[in-house]
């Protein structure tokens, strides 16, 4: 599947293809028609997809330390440098080929380096191909909170390949579906049946019948993000879930949990939040808890409420000093909530007391 969006910084193209990353070569000569390729990887997806990718293009590869600690300066510099040691010049292009991370760091260079490079986003991970990808979010964490620093940066064109999602260990798959479900709450007529259909397949590796899954995700994504680039308004809705995730991801030093489990609990909060407030009846939070179960079993928080309050007030989308909230309701989504920390704690503690065993739609009978 192929589609393109129109944004300020040019045309983005998106391929989901079963074995494109076979031939990589001939998928950019459609859209890039110059310049020198460099490829940045990390030391996971290199030996896998990164040495390929690279081969098949002639080009040089950098491999980052793999996971969330990459997302730093040292790997911006590291990627900066790399570029600069190969004599990369304003019309070659950067790929990233990895996960969110990769991309996120990878972009965020491309972004800087000479005023900006084009670069292209392969993603390899779930997450990566639903969302991190996508966008033109780039950016790096500080031990004051996830996304902090960052640059708004298209990449040129998101190549995708569902295969590749077999290499995945079981735990990072299941991480990744935190996103799909979040695109499904967010954009349920256009998802929520082909989740219904499609959702155990890939929850259970059955690649090849997953792409019209993972391209709705990817084009609700891209719908949204043509309507509001640079997160002024409705993109916010893909902020669904993330208020508390990020807010994990720091408290627990970006090391406990994958990014998708965060999402999931999240998502989890939002949706207790929401039928608090009478936005969704029980039922129909629980149907989407019931959903998450395939995530099961979620790494337990670790992380009191007192320390994780000073990383929820460093949420990016707060105004005014105050944190407004993303909430699923019935057929989407409500922007800019102000709840009350009060409210936020008691649905926390809920969380806190649920069972490890016990189902997720528990959280709402």
């Amino acid at each position: 599947m192929r589609w393109s969006f129109e944004t300020s910084q040019g045309q983005v193209e998106l391929i989901v293809q079963e074995g494109a990353l076979g031939d990589v070569a001939c998928w950019l000569s459609k859209v890039l028609e110059r310049g020198r390729a460099f490829v940045v990887s990390d030391e996971n997806v290199a030996p896998l997809y990164g040495e390929d990718v690279a081969r098949q293009l002639d080009a040089p590869i950098l491999a980052l330390v793999a996971g969330e600690q990459a997302k730093n300066w040292n790997s911006v510099e590291a990627v900066v440098r790399f570029l600069l040691g190969h004599g990369a010049e304003r019309g070659d292009f950067l790929m990233a080929v990895g996960g969110g991370v990769v991309t996120d760091v990878a972009g965020f260079a491309a972004s800087i380096y000479m005023r900006g490079i084009r670069w292209v986003a392969v993603p390899t991970t779930l997450v990566g191909m639903v969302d991190a990808a996508i966008g033109g979010k780039t950016g790096i964490d500080l031990p004051e909170g996830k996304n902090l620093v960052g640059t708004f940066w298209q990449p040129r064109m998101v190549l995708a390949d569902p295969l590749v999602l077999a290499s995945l260990p079981p735990r990072q798959l299941r991480a990744g579906l935190g996103e799909v479900i979040k695109a499904a709450m967010i954009a349920p007529s256009s998802l929520e049946h082909l989740w219904e259909e499609q959702g155990a397949r890939l929850a259970t590796g059955d690649f090849w019948a997953v792409t019209p899954l993972l391209a709705a995700a990817m084009k609700m994504k891209t719908e949204v993000v043509a309507l509001d680039e640079r997160e002024q308004g409705a993109r916010a809705a893909l902020n669904l879930g993330h208020t508390l995730a990020h807010a994990l991801e720091a408290a627990t030093d970006y090391g406990y949990f994958l990014h998708g489990e965060a999402v999931a609990w999240g998502l989890l909060l939002a949706l207790l939040l929401s039928q608090r407030r009478g936005l969704l009846a029980s039922v129909e939070a629980g149907r989407w808890a019931a959903r998450l179960q395939v995530m099961a079993p979620l790494p337990p928080i670790p992380v009191s409420w007192e320390r994780l309050v000073p990383f929820l007030g460093r949420d990016k989308k707060r105004a005014s000093g105050t944190v407004r909230w993303v909430l699923p309701r019935l057929g989407g989504v409500v922007l800019g909530v102000d709840v009350p920390l009060e409210e936020v704690h008691a649905c926390f503690q809920k969380l806190l007391e649920l069972s490890e065993d016990g189902p997720l739609a528990s959280l709402f009978f």
